[in-house]
């Protein structure tokens, strides 16, 4: 008897906290936000005749157009809360060899780059899916791929691989952009997904 009562209270306890996730995902997904990005008002995708409002969240980060000219010009300028400050930080401080390449900048420049990872990132900026990546992240080490984190993985688990890694037109997951148009926005709503030569990915 006080084996089931206590399988039932993990149980119930499993439940509230999946419920919790699930609450603050459609919370979010109501609201317009995407990854600390902007509202539906905010990208057009609101109700008809909307006016579009001022960018907020990492967007309207002053340092937001250096970080997107510096690190948007080689890839996708990813949205800071997709990492915890300490992974960012490992990977300025590694940009000598970043992912093979050398990608170094100026003292000046990295410091505000730096400063401006560090203050959106998960857990730092605003939001529901902050806030989950970075629980997802908290107490291991920092990683510095975003689609090897558990909330990456999670989101992307039922997609096979020839739909990316062996699409021509994808070629890797780490292509944002190849699936989510409006990427460099923030935009990473999976209603939105289009998988080039395939479409629409119904999970």
């Amino acid at each position: 008897m006080k084996n089931t009562l206590i399988a039932l209270l993990i149980a119930g306890g499993a439940g509230l906290f999946t419920l919790a996730l699930w609450a603050e995902d459609r919370e979010a997904e109501e609201s317009g936000e995407h990854l600390g990005g902007p509202s539906r008002a905010e990208t057009g995708s609101g109700p008809r005749g909307a006016a579009a409002a001022p960018a907020k969240g990492y967007l309207a980060d002053p340092a937001h157009a250096l970080y997107k000219r510096e690190c948007g010009s080689c890839h996708v300028a990813y949205p800071p809360t997709l990492l915890p400050a300490a992974s960012w930080e490992r990977m300025m401080a590694t940009l000598a060899n970043h992912f093979g390449d050398n990608a170094e900048l100026d003292v000046a420049t990295a410091r505000k780059i730096d400063d401006y990872l560090d203050r959106n990132s998960a857990g730092r900026a605003p939001g529901a899916y902050s806030k989950r990546t970075w629980r997802a992240t908290r107490g291991r080490p920092p990683l510095l791929r975003i689609t090897e984190t558990d909330y990456f993985r999670g989101q992307h688990h039922e997609i096979p691989a020839k739909m990316v890694t062996g699409n021509p037109d994808v070629k890797s997951f780490s292509r944002c952009e190849a699936c989510h148009r409006r990427a460099d926005r923030g935009v990473l709503n999976e209603h939105e997904v289009r998988i080039p030569d395939y479409g629409r990915f119904n999970d």
